[in-house]
């Protein structure tokens, strides 16, 4: 066992406020929830750290034992040392006899998806309990349950949502094996992510515990789009005498309708950028990718008489 800096794990201050404490928890924790990152094992191994962290940090108790055992909590478990007469033994006795939960729900208001054993590390358990009959116990009940109870088949399942839908975080609806059900799909979420639905499986034979879902993510995009990361191309047609006079032009966008300075001389696939008009990051929704209007010239295929030798005229012009 080795000491863990709760504080730099929360990436604060050691005179960091409660309110600041949790927000960078919020913040952290959004980022590494299993659910955001089904496939990723370091990531839950993070969010656990990151929960166990909070867990201390946030009680002002812990926090205060915390602060005073730090790197010698070795040191205070063996002489009995006290904090502010606070009995390091005593404690870590009674410790043993709480159910220490990481909260959750101050993020999600659900649960926490375990592999199984404790959330937290030897050291938490060491310096606050917790690592005696509770987890034991639990630990045991959790096996022999096994034993007993059969789990459900996970499902695989499709679905789709559309380019404009990624802007913000969308509650989809699906229906599978006869079952309704809601999903909240992030914002900038990417093509082919899987969403984890705990317990929204088929159920087990005997009453057992249920299955899990996963949620395939496509998205549609529509013709004339393009979506590379987090930036949207928009194809927009361009008449030929706006091209080469220049003009107002109003563009319908995904965000909109917005109106365009069209300088003259305008060249057949020339991009107009809109800084930061693109779409939010899925790990960072703060981080938004631009948005491109590819112009696509469009030229007359019917022309009049007049017009032709209008064109004649024109092209003699330039070739002086």
């Amino acid at each position: 066992m080795e000491y863990k800096d709760y504080y730099k794990i929360l990436g604060v201050a050691r005179d960091a406020s409660q309110k600041e404490i949790r927000k960078k928890y919020r913040k952290l924790a959004a980022k590494y929830h299993p659910d955001r990152n089904p496939d990723d094992d370091t990531a839950e191994a993070k969010f656990k750290e990151v929960g166990e962290a909070y867990e201390v940090l946030k009680d002002a108790e812990k926090r205060k034992l915390y602060d005073k055992v730090g790197a010698d909590w070795k040191k205070y478990q063996q002489a009995g040392a006290s904090a502010d007469d606070f009995n390091w033994g005593q404690y870590a006795r009674q410790g043993a006899h709480q159910h220490v939960n990481i909260n959750m729900e101050d993020l999600f208001g659900g649960q926490v998806r375990s592999s199984g054993g404790s959330p937290f590390s030897s050291f938490f358990e060491t310096l606050f309990g917790g690592g005696g009959d509770t987890f034991g116990n639990w630990q045991a009940a959790q096996s022999r349950q096994q034993k007993t109870r059969s789990r459900g088949k996970d499902i695989k399942a499709d679905i789709t949502i559309g380019l404009k839908d990624l802007y913000t975080e969308t509650e989809k609806q699906f229906r599978i094996h006869g079952e309704r059900g809601k999903v909240n799909i992030p914002a900038g979420i990417e093509e082919g992510k899987r969403l984890r639905l705990q317990g929204k499986g088929l159920p087990a034979d005997g009453g057992g515990e249920r299955g899990d879902l996963y949620l395939k993510v496509h998205i549609d995009i529509p013709e004339g789009f393009e979506r590379r990361g987090n930036h949207i191309y928009q194809e927009v047609r361009l008449g030929l005498y706006t091209a080469v006079l220049g003009g107002e032009l109003t563009v319908q966008t995904l965000k909109g309708k917005i109106k365009l300075d069209i300088p003259a001389g305008t060249q057949n696939g020339e991009l107009f950028r809109l800084k930061g008009q693109g779409l939010p990051s899925f790990k960072n929704a703060r981080v938004k990718g631009d948005y491109y209007l590819r112009m696509n010239v469009e030229i007359p295929e019917k022309l009049t008489t007049e017009e032709k030798e209008l064109f004649r005229k024109l092209a003699e012009i330039r070739e002086k």
